[in-house]
């Protein structure tokens, strides 16, 4: 098993990677010995397929091969789930936090009108939240508004409407809560209680023959899907699989699809990118499909108009020639021999019975025409562009004649004239599709805009409310960056935007004027929120995780009561600071108190001194925060803030796009779980901060966030600009 994961922290690579990979160059230190490219020449590529049919029979001896799990009736979807995008259930068209309810039906629409829907999900809430406290990864799932049940709604309707659905396995994640058996049998029971279909390893090469063993023993089996690929031996086990690859100008073969005898299903992926072109041909190429992954962790890559088009026309031609089980040919033949014009054009031959299927893909920098592919013509046989949707007439040398854009797809399609008429409406469809070229569809990408939610001042008072200390008016320079592990500061539009700035960006720097304003000395404290339950009478809507530590007893305990109140959502906290009249403080705010105008990198100073801030705790448990108390004066800012880092993150702003919400977190907590560096980062220094997605309240519930708040001074003329 290995270890990897495309972004800033590069790849990890294991010593058994290079015998596991069946695709070639992905991002790999070394060569992968089962790598296939395609053949050198035209002239080289019946020794080259010879080879490819030589290396498949060797491997089914080796890992005797009996023909998978690819006819088992729960698993036939894997071989036609030709699109499918990783979703997270906060995406706000999966998921309406005002309704509270799955949007399913919103959610679908979406995609089908911008590049003709989905096949499949991968349903994901875990990474990148996992390890802001001792919630393991299926808890995320049990942390989903209405719980497993209100998932498993979310399953039935995504069945409905013919969607399949995977749920992740994060094999890394060693350092939280331990569930009481493995992770195959809990997923297994996971997935049979949410009725989902399937399993994506996040970061495995392949899955252990005891992930499918515990979903039969459930009488649930499940599709596996590793994202690295998978290896040899698990295609006895194993029907999916991720593929990230690199694209040379001469197709490469997935030679799992070839071992299965064109059953295995690759998803290509390549969330980073955005030109998808030769993602789509070689998909085509190989009858695979394609990872439409948009959402990235909150960061909206979004595929572009003529992107969405190409999606569209691959995924038309694949569901109906796929259903129809040409692209599951045994006998399928990659780089077929024919082509009239080779330099740019390249092809696989799907024979089926007594008809032929060729998938074409144009890797040159023009549009091609004119003749492109020689057949054996035979009476009573009739040929069609299927790209296209017209019929073709070879001529007298057998050629047939057509056109394929540059980065463009081609299709032809050969069968007896006495069974044409089942391929009549596909044909008229995709002649209505194709009925614009791809140039003419816009292929502008560009961020996707983030609005700061308005946090509305409540007045403005002149002297100190009781808890407060008071931060003057004066300029300030705001420089901080978020942390997030993946994507990189470049255009990609990682973390947030500012009202200043022109698109979400992962450093920010500006200066304001801010203050004057008097900020809660310390985290608001249990003690302090049970106050004003006693008052105000609050009940949550859910109560999932709410106040988990003390469950929010009129009094709570001695041991709690002078801790920050955690386990509240940002929407709780919020309310607290109305009843208490102020607000969240604005993210540049709560640096400002924090950090005051030198720029110093802890609020006590610049070197970090351990005895002004906590100790970082690990392990499988959580115990909670220290008392608020416990570092001050020592570890006071400027300003006289206490408890500022290292003891629990703090709400500060919202932001909003279309797709997504999300709050700033500042000052780090006292927890991180050990045993891998996907687990969520902390931010203990002043110019650093982390983004944490919202959804609802028993998702944003986390044992080691806390907030405190403001009160506007009485200057109301401070302003930002």
């Amino acid at each position: 098993m290995f270890s990897f994961r495309i972004g800033a922290l590069g790849v990890m690579l294991a010593s058994d990677t290079v015998s596991a990979r069946h695709y070639c160059g992905s991002n790999m230190t070394e060569p992968d010995k089962h790598c296939r490219t395609g053949p050198d020449s035209p002239d080289a590529q019946p020794a080259w397929l010879q080879q490819l049919k030589d290396d498949r029979s060797a491997t089914r001896e080796r890992i005797q091969w009996a023909g998978g799990v690819y006819d088992n009736p729960h698993l036939k979807w894997t071989q036609t789930a030709y699109i499918q995008p990783q979703s997270h259930p906060y995406d706000r068209f999966f998921y309406d936090s005002e309704k509270h309810e799955f949007t399913m039906e919103r959610f679908l629409d979406d995609l089908k009108l911008r590049y003709g829907g989905i096949d499949a999900v991968l349903v994901w809430p875990t990474y990148p939240h996992t390890g802001i406290d001792d919630r393991n990864q299926f808890d995320f799932f049990r942390a989903l508004p209405g719980g497993l049940d209100g998932f498993a709604k979310a399953v039935d309707d995504l069945h409905k409407a013919g969607v399949k659905v995977l749920q992740p396995n994060k094999p890394w994640d060693t350092g939280t809560r331990r569930e009481p058996v493995d992770n195959a049998e809990t997923l297994a029971k996971l997935l049979k209680h949410t009725g989902a279909d399937g399993i994506n390893g996040d970061t495995m090469t392949y899955f252990d023959k005891e992930f499918w063993d515990a979903s039969v023993a459930v009488d649930h089996p499940l599709a596996l899907e590793p994202e690295g690929g998978g290896n040899d031996e698990a295609l006895n086990w194993s029907t999916m699989g991720w593929g990230y690859w690199t694209y040379p100008k001469i197709p490469a073969v997935d030679r799992f699809k070839f071992i299965a005898g064109g059953k295995f299903m690759t998803n290509v992926c390549d969330r980073w990118n955005k030109d998808h072109t030769s993602n789509l041909q070689f998909a085509w190429f190989n009858g695979d499909g394609f990872e439409t992954w948009e959402n990235v962790w909150g960061t909206w890559n979004g595929i572009t108009a003529r992107g969405g088009e190409k999606v569209r026309r691959v995924a038309a031609m694949e569901r109906f020639l796929g259903g129809m089980g040409f692209l599951q040919s045994p006998d399928w033949e990659p780089h077929a021999l024919g082509l009239t014009n080779p330099t740019d054009v390249f092809a696989s031959k799907w024979p089926l019975d007594d008809s032929v299927l060729w998938t074409l893909v144009n890797r040159g920098d023009s549009d091609v025409s004119g003749s492109q592919l020689t057949v054996e013509v035979q009476d009573n046989t009739k040929y069609y562009d299927c790209y296209h949707g017209v019929e073709l007439h070879p001529d007298e040398k057998g050629a047939l004649s057509f056109d394929i854009e540059q980065g463009g797809f081609g299709c032809v399609l050969q069968v007896p004239a006495d069974s044409s008429s089942q391929f009549t409406d596909f044909l008229k469809s995709m002649n209505e599709l194709t009925s614009t070229t791809l140039a003419s569809h816009d292929d502008t990408w560009d961020y996707l805009k983030q609005d700061m939610v308005e946090i509305p001042k409540v007045g403005f008072v002149t002297d100190a409310p009781d808890g407060t200390v008071l931060v003057k008016k004066d300029w300030f320079t705001f420089t901080t960056a978020g942390v997030e592990i993946e994507g990189g500061d470049d255009d990609r539009g990682v973390d947030v935007q500012f009202p200043w700035e022109d698109h979400p960006t992962r450093s920010h720097s500006h200066v304001m004027q801010l203050g004057p304003f008097y900020i809660d000395k310390f985290p608001v404290t249990a003690a302090k929120y049970s106050a004003y339950l006693k008052d105000s009478g609050y009940q949550p809507r859910d109560s999932y995780n709410w106040l988990k530590t003390w469950n929010g007893a009129s009094v709570p305990p001695e041991e709690v009561a002078e801790l920050p109140v955690t386990y509240v959502s940002l929407d709780e906290a919020r309310a607290y600071c109305k009843w208490a009249g102020g607000r969240l403080p604005h993210s540049y705010e709560w640096q400002y108190a924090a950090q005051g105008t030198d720029g110093r990198t802890y609020p006590w100073g610049n070197d970090e001194t351990q005895d002004n801030y906590p100790v970082l705790t690990t392990g499988e448990t959580y115990f909670g925060p220290e008392p608020v108390t416990a570092h001050s004066p020592a570890g006071d800012s400027p300003f006289g803030m206490s408890d500022v880092v290292g003891n629990v993150w703090q709400y500060t702003d919202e932001f909003q796009d279309s797709h997504t919400r999300s709050v700033i977190l500042r000052g780090g907590s006292n927890y991180r779980p050990t045993g891998s560096n996907w687990y969520f980062p902390q931010a203990l220094e002043l110019e650093k901060h982390e983004k944490y997605m919202l959804m609802d309240e028993s998702y944003e519930r986390a044992g080691t966030i806390g907030f405190r708040c403001l009160v506007d001074g009485a200057d109301e003329h401070a302003v930002l600009v």
